[in-house]
C-alpha cells in the first residue's frame, strides 16, 4: 500500500479508535483566512508534501448568524476543487476564528455558537457520535506516530468560552485594534473545562507538540486580538507548561492577515516559538504591522502564504524547518531548529 494511503487509513483508526497512527508525520501545511475558494495560494498548496493539513481558522468568512448562510459558505469551501484535492492527499484538522466562528471578534455572547458549532462539525465530516459533537466548543487533540517520533497536535478553541475583550487607548502606532490587556482575574479564553481538558494533553508523552491557536499566543501587543488581551491567561497556559513539564512545545496561529515568526523565553529554558501563517487568499494592505517585541525576524510577510513544517526524524537531533511559502512556493520566511532546542534544560 502506498504511504500516502497508508497514512490517511491510520489517520482513520485513530479518529475512529484514538490510537496513534504508526507512521510520523514528516510534513504539515497549514494555513488561515479563505475568503475564497479559487486562488494561486491554493493551488500552490496542494502541490506541497504534506501528511497533515491543519486550518486555523478563519476558514469561511461567514459572519452572520444565519445559519443557512454560513452552511452555503462551508458548503462551497468543501465543494470546492482545494479541498477535495487536500482530502485526497492528507487527513485535515481545524479550528475556527472568529468570522467562521460567526462574528468578527466574537467570543462566548455569540447568541449561534452551539449551532454554528454544528455546522463547523458538518464540514468536517465529524461522525454522529464523535464526542467532539458533544461537547461544547471545537477544541480537539491528536497523536501521530510511534513512541520517540510523536507528534502530538493541539487544536484550541479561542472562541466559545472567550470572555469579552477591553476596549481603551493605547499610544502604540498603527494602532491596529481597539483593546488593551485586562487583568480581570474572572476573565479566561478558553473556559475551566477546556483548561482542564489541555492540561490532561500536555501531560500525555510526545516528542513534538504543535499547538494551534486561531489568535497570536507570544505577540504582546494587544490592540488586535491575541492572547495578550488576556495576560493571566496567557500566563496561565505558561505556568501550565511548566507545571506538566511539557517538552516540544510551538505554536502555529493565523488571524493576522500578515505572516511574521516570534519568540518567547519559555518556562523550561526553551524558547516558545509562534508561527503566523496568514492569509491564504488575502494580503494585508498595512505595509508596517502593529509591533511586537518578540518578533525573530525584522522582516513579516503580507501576501496570500501558507505555512509549512517539515520534520527530518533521520537525525540524530531531528531537525524542523518552518516556512511561509507564496504563490510561487518560494520561502518567504524561514527558520530551522533541532528538536532537541525544545527540550526542558538540565540543572
Amino acid at each position: 500500500m502506498p504511504r500516502r494511503s497508508l497514512l490517511l487509513l491510520l489517520a482513520g483508526i485513530f479518529t475512529a479508535t484514538g490510537l496513534p497512527a504508526a507512521e510520523p508525520l514528516q510534513h504539515i501545511a497549514f494555513g488561515s483566512c479563505l475568503n475564497k475558494t479559487e486562488h494561486p495560494v491554493l493551488d500552490r498548496t496542494l502541490t506541497l508534501p504534506m501528511d497533515l493539513f491543519v486550518f486555523l481558522g478563519d476558514n469561511i468568512y461567514a459572519d452572520t448568524t444565519n445559519m443557512t448562510v454560513m452552511r452555503a459558505r462551508y458548503d462551497a469551501l468543501k465543494g470546492s476543487t482545494f479541498f477535495q484535492g487536500l482530502r485526497k492527499k492528507a487527513p485535515i484538522l481545524a479550528t475556527w476564528d472568529d468570522h467562521d466562528y460567526g462574528w468578527n471578534d466574537a467570543g462566548a455572547s455569540y447568541a449561534m455558537r452551539r449551532e454554528s458549532q454544528k455546522e463547523f462539525h458538518d464540514w468536517l465530516d465529524e461522525p454522529a457520535n464523535s464526542p467532539r459533537r458533544r461537547q461544547e466548543g471545537v477544541y480537539d487533540a491528536r497523536i501521530f506516530g510511534p513512541s520517540g517520533k510523536r507528534v502530538q497536535v493541539i487544536l484550541l478553541d479561542t472562541r466559545y468560552f472567550r470572555s469579552p475583550l477591553k476596549r481603551g487607548e493605547h499610544s502604540a502606532e498603527p494602532s491596529g485594534g481597539p483593546y488593551v490587556p485586562d487583568e480581570d482575574p474572572a476573565k479566561t479564553m478558553l473556559g475551566e473545562t477546556q483548561w482542564k481538558w489541555l492540561e490532561g494533553e500536555l501531560r500525555k508523552p510526545a516528542e513534538l507538540r504543535l499547538i494551534a491557536s486561531s489568535i497570536q499566543f507570544v505577540a504582546e501587543f494587544a490592540g488586535c486580538e491575541a492572547w495578550v488581551n488576556f495576560p493571566r491567561e496567557k500566563q496561565r497556559f505558561l505556568d501550565l507548561i511548566q507545571r506538566t513539564r511539557a517538552n516540544g512545545v510551538l505554536f502555529v496561529s493565523g488571524d493576522r492577515h500578515w505572516s511574521e515568526f516570534s519568540k518567547l523565553p519559555g518556562p523550561l529554558g526553551y524558547p516558545l516559538w509562534d508561527f503566523t501563517s496568514s492569509g491564504m487568499t488575502q494580503r494585508h494592505p498595512r505595509g508596517t504591522p502593529t509591533p511586537n517585541k518578540y518578533r525573530a525576524f525584522p522582516t513579516t510577510y503580507h501576501e496570500a502564504n501558507v505555512g509549512h513544517l517539515r520534520i527530518d526524524w533521520s537525525q540524530p537531533d531531528p531537525q524542523l524547518t518552518v516556512r511561509i511559502v507564496d504563490a510561487a512556493g518560494r520561502p518567504r520566511l524561514e527558520q530551522t531548529l533541532r528538536l532537541g532546542e525544545l527540550q526542558l534544560r538540565a540543572n
